[in-house]
């Protein structure tokens, strides 16, 4: 069941990294995070009365901790958002397996094998033969920078959402906590002067790719492993290179192939274990 959550997380991933390029190549890429989450929590807040919600110092320790991790990725998603292609914004993203894999082994241990790990080393390996020379606006130190911030914590983050879940804390509590907590963060953080109002419903189209995602990504961490949908989420730079060549109308770059096949050898690992 995770192998198959963590794929439609994928396809849901790879709808809202290439809605997401769009809206940073015309607006302020960092100011785009406070409404975005803002659209997030609103989405699934409709179903918030009609579930059961957990509360206790853990689970609220676990909530701000989340929202730590959101800002780590998102401030780095949105930066390499703004200076390369979709498909290499979510390559760095394809590195949070072996975050996902460390946090699962030390905080999770019974939901952990080490086959998963391995195959969370052959995602990487294909990762970083994709990754290479992506970003070269940033530069050298700016793309290390970005690159751990998005990978560490997008893979912690499905791991506290394991850990929220044996705590009592459903999707929806775990969901909309978080997002509206970062909203209001983001939101003082980077005012969204520059975003007009009449970007709203792209912006809520969004909002519907990302719940997908995380809803999926959520289900399947709590109900199986983390490595494991996370591992599967690294595929959704293929589902993107796939989009952008369809655009380009031209064949992916043999680099991306080669990351391609190899990434397609661990997810396989993945499935066997």
């Amino acid at each position: 069941m995770s192998v198959l959550l963590g794929l439609l997380a994928a396809i849901a991933n790879s709808g809202q990294a290439v809605i997401s390029k769009g809206l940073a190549s015309r607006m302020p890429a960092r100011q785009l995070i406070g409404p975005l989450y803002v659209f997030n929590s609103l989405v699934l807040l409709p179903a918030a009365p009609f579930v059961a919600w957990a509360w206790s110092p853990q689970i609220v320790v676990l909530h701000l901790v989340s929202v730590g991790f959101m800002a780590m990725s998102a401030i780095s998603v949105w930066d390499m958002f703004d200076t390369g292609a979709a498909s290499a914004a979510t390559t760095a993203l394809a590195l949070s397996p072996l975050a996902a894999a460390l946090g699962t082994a030390v905080l999770v241990p019974e939901s952990f094998r080490p086959a998963q790990a391995v195959a969370a080393a052959i995602v990487t390996v294909g990762v970083l033969v994709a990754l290479r020379d992506a970003f070269a606006g940033l530069g050298r130190r700016g793309t290390a920078i970005r690159v751990l911030g998005a990978a560490t914590g997008t893979g912690l983050l499905t791991v506290c959402a394991r850990l929220l879940g044996d705590l009592g804390s459903g999707v929806v509590e775990t969901y909309v906590v978080r997002t509206a907590l970062a909203a209001l963060l983001f939101v003082l953080l980077f005012p969204p002067r520059d975003v007009p109002l009449r970007e709203a419903p792209r912006l809520f189209v969004r909002s519907l790719f990302v719940t997908t995602y995380f809803v999926l990504v959520i289900i399947g961490a709590q109900q199986g492993s983390p490595v494991v949908v996370q591992t599967l989420v690294a595929t959704t730079p293929l589902f993107v290179l796939a989009w952008e060549s369809i655009q380009r109308r031209s064949l992916p770059p043999a680099r991306g192939v080669v990351a391609a096949g190899i990434v397609v050898a661990g997810v396989a690992v993945t499935a066997i274990v």
